[in-house]
């Protein structure tokens, strides 16, 4: 898989065809530089060559996340799913983290996910569509994305996550789910890597496609 590199101004939400549009300005935006790219034309069907996985070398500033057109942010930080050194069952502790913070940064309703393992991965991506609804444009960035040693259970979480939200939000734009928003993923501090491996606790795992910017 090639690395494709952009800048920043070409990440773009994917929009399912029941997502709000954005109210006209009062005038056109003056552009400092040349203009940003026109996004694509969007038929509203999901598709699985569409490009919503980012990854940058720096942290983001709100100014960037204005000019690529996203309205609302999910901030997340792998940071906190660490365990300090000597943690019994680090992986367990990580997972536990992770779930809990997803659950509450997406604003889930009802019981806080136990875990980010396979056995709870079908209970959370079903949930995860409310946290996709009712907005703007979102865009989900998750700091501190990768460490030097990108097998740490931290990063493990980050694979889990976005393959949850990747899973989720593909079954609500097949199913049409009223008012869902358009949605990207950023990975913050992120080595150069064309794809994210995401690897649950039964052996399974896929592979991600990532964008640099």
């Amino acid at each position: 898989t090639s690395l494709c590199v952009l800048t920043m101004a070409d990440i773009k939400p994917r929009r399912p065809a029941s997502a709000r549009t954005r109210p006209e300005a009062a005038s056109a935006p003056k552009e400092e530089t040349a203009p940003l790219p026109a996004a694509a034309e969007d038929d509203g069907v999901y598709d699985d060559d569409e490009t919503w996985l980012f990854a940058v070398q720096e942290c983001m500033t709100t100014e960037d996340i204005a000019k690529m057109g996203f309205t609302n942010v999910i901030l997340l930080n792998a940071a906190r799913w660490r365990p300090e050194e000597g943690t019994e069952n680090p992986e367990e502790a990580a997972a536990k983290a992770a779930a809990a913070d997803a659950h509450y940064c997406f604003g889930i309703k009802g019981p806080v996910f136990e875990t980010l393992k396979r056995s709870e991965k079908k209970d959370v991506e079903e949930r995860l569509v409310a946290g996709m609804c009712g907005k703007g444009d979102v865009l989900i960035v998750i700091q501190n994305a990768f460490p030097s040693d990108a097998s740490d259970p931290g990063t493990v979480m980050v694979g889990r996550l976005v393959d949850c939200i990747e899973t989720a939000y593909m079954q609500a734009s097949e199913d049409m789910v009223e008012d869902l928003a358009g949605v990207s993923v950023v990975l913050e501090k992120c080595a150069s890597t064309p794809v994210l491996t995401c690897v649950w606790d039964d052996g399974t795992q896929r592979t991600l496609e990532v964008t640099e910017t």
